[in-house]
C-alpha cells in the first residue's frame, strides 16, 4: 500500500511540475501531494469496506507539522483509535451514512440520490446513526457529555 501510494505521489508530482511556482518549499509541496494520495487510498477503503478508517486530511496536516511535539502527535494518535473504535462498534449501514455526511460532505439530498432514499429518511437514519454513536462514545468514554 504504502509503495503504492509513494508511485502515485511521484506520478502526480512529476504530471503537475509546472503547477510549482516556488510558494513553498519543494519537499512541503511533496507532502501534500502524499497526503492528497492517501486520503484517496483511504478514501476508496472506505467505499470498497464500508467503513471510516481515517480521521479528516487537517488532522494528518498536524501529524507532520514540525511544531508537534511527540506527545502530541501520540495524543493525536491515541485519539485516531478511539474515534475508529467508537465507529467500528455501531452499524455498517450508520458509518456509511456518518462518512458521507461528515467525511465526504454531501448534503441529505445527494445521499439520498446516491442511496435512493428521500432527504428525509435520510434525516432520520442520520439521526438515529448520531444517537448510536453518541451512545458507543458515552459507554466507552463515560467523561465524555453527549
Amino acid at each position: 500500500m504504502a509503495e503504492s501510494v509513494v508511485q502515485d505521489t511521484l506520478i502526480a508530482a512529476f504530471k503537475s511540475f509546472h503547477t510549482f511556482h516556488n510558494k513553498s518549499k519543494y519537499f512541503t509541496w511533496l507532502c501534500k501531494i502524499a497526503l492528497n494520495k492517501l486520503r484517496d487510498y483511504y478514501r476508496e477503503q472506505v467505499h470498497y469496506r464500508s467503513k471510516i478508517v481515517i480521521p479528516a486530511i487537517d488532522s494528518f496536516n498536524q501529524i507532520i507539522d514540525p511544531k508537534i511535539s511527540a506527545e502530541e502527535q501520540l495524543s493525536l494518535e491515541e485519539l485516531k483509535q478511539s474515534v475508529n473504535s467508537c465507529l467500528d462498534s455501531i452499524p455498517p449501514d450508520y458509518r456509511q451514512l456518518l462518512h458521507l455526511r461528515y467525511y465526504k460532505e454531501l448534503s441529505t439530498k445527494e445521499i439520498g440520490s446516491l442511496l435512493k432514499l428521500s432527504p428525509r429518511q435520510i434525516e432520520g437514519r442520520l439521526r438515529r446513526a448520531r444517537l448510536s454513536l453518541a451512545k458507543v462514545v458515552s459507554t466507552i468514554h463515560p467523561e465524555i457529555k453527549p
